[in-house]
């Protein structure tokens, strides 16, 4: 009897080391997908990949799991993150070559894919990655990235809040597709090679909050919403370095929650709005190195008492500063074209 219990308390103890090991495996999907995104990687000075072993992929670093599901939300592995805990956090700086593996479409329950700053990501965005349906933050800032940017971003990754693929080598245009991601907060483009025009369809994202597209080949006009509900959260808006035409249209003056406006170096022609003076909290304005042609600044620029940096010179723009400049207690920089100023506030570097 003694001996029959002692058998049945070891088939218990083998079950729940079993179940154990069971719980903390890997989805064989996200273990495969994963496994396949190290393959593609060759080289990484940070040493995380190489611990990359077994089959609990939810405790590798960079890698985070949903706790009742064990599936795989999370790869991130930028290339300046910290280590250690904190009380002695370590700064580390590491890179990574190679190429993103098509097979991280498996990882169905991805939320979070983050490999910004490792500087030696090459090849292309694999067109798989619109399957990854719950991606809410795509960030691959920072690398070489090359190609143009998969349809299925914009056509299928609706959960987006955060895009950011600045500081690569894409090409190709902005799809008009844009506007399908309507949960999308921050949008980051600059520094690529990105031509065409920018999609009129991009006024429909009324949750964003950034738009950073400066330094590509855009051409054309610039799109802003219509009505004061389509950006009612906007708060920065940079669009310079591109080769943009026509005028800086009059309904930016709904965008009242902007605090910067940037579209410098452009082919911009036509007066400056007199309805900036609607954008009260605006604190930096840069419209410089354009055509914009105006017998003097707008008197409405009075009403914009936070600016810090106001850039408007080598345009065609004639009469001297609006006296009330000299009362702005936050400029700090100034790029004006006139001869005939306005006293600035003591302080003020103009460059």
């Amino acid at each position: 009897m003694a001996s029959y219990k002692f058998i049945c308390f070891l088939a218990m103890v083998s079950l729940m080391i079993t179940n154990i090991s069971a719980s903390k495996a890997c989805h064989p999907d996200d273990l495969k997908g994963l496994n396949e995104f190290k393959a593609g990687i060759h080289s990484d000075t940070s040493g995380r990949l190489s611990k990359w072993i077994g089959q609990d992929c939810c405790s590798w670093p960079g890698i985070s799991c949903n706790s009742t599901t064990n599936r795989v939300v999370e790869i991130y592995l930028p290339g300046h993150y910290v280590d250690g805990d904190d009380e002695s956090p370590k700064f580390v700086s590491s890179t990574m070559s190679g190429s993103i593996s098509p097979s991280i479409s498996l990882l169905t329950s991805l939320q979070v894919l983050d490999l910004n700053k490792l500087v030696g990501l090459t090849g292309q965005i694999p067109e798989s990655i619109g399957l990854l349906k719950n991606l809410k933050d795509l960030n691959l800032e920072t690398n070489q990235i090359s190609g143009t940017i998969p349809k299925s971003v914009f056509t299928n990754l609706t959960s987006l809040t955060i895009l950011n693929l600045a500081n690569n080598h894409l090409t190709g245009g902005i799809s008009e597709n844009i506007g399908n991601l309507q949960a999308l907060q921050k949008l980051f483009l600059s520094n690529n090679s990105l031509t065409g025009t920018i999609p009129a369809s991009i006024t429909k994202l009324h949750s964003i909050f950034y738009i950073n597209i400066e330094k590509n080949q855009l051409v054309g006009e610039i799109q802003l919403p219509s009505s004061p509900a389509q950006w009612p959260l906007i708060r920065n808006l940079a669009l310079d370095n591109n080769r943009l035409t026509g005028v800086i249209p009059d309904s930016i003056g709904y965008l009242t929650t902007l605090t910067e406006i940037s579209v410098s170096n452009n082919q911009l022609t036509g007066p400056i709005p007199s309805c900036l003076g609607n954008i009260k909290n605006l604190q930096i304005l840069k419209v410089n190195n354009n055509n914009l042609s105006v017998d003097k600044l707008p008197t409405s620029i009075c009403g914009l008492t936070t600016l810090s940096v106001l850039y408007v010179s080598q345009n065609k723009i004639h009469g001297p500063l609006p006296e009330c400049l000299s009362s702005f207690k936050y400029l700090l920089n100034v790029d004006v074209p006139f001869k005939r100023t306005a006293v600035l506030p003591i302080g003020v570097h103009r460059v």
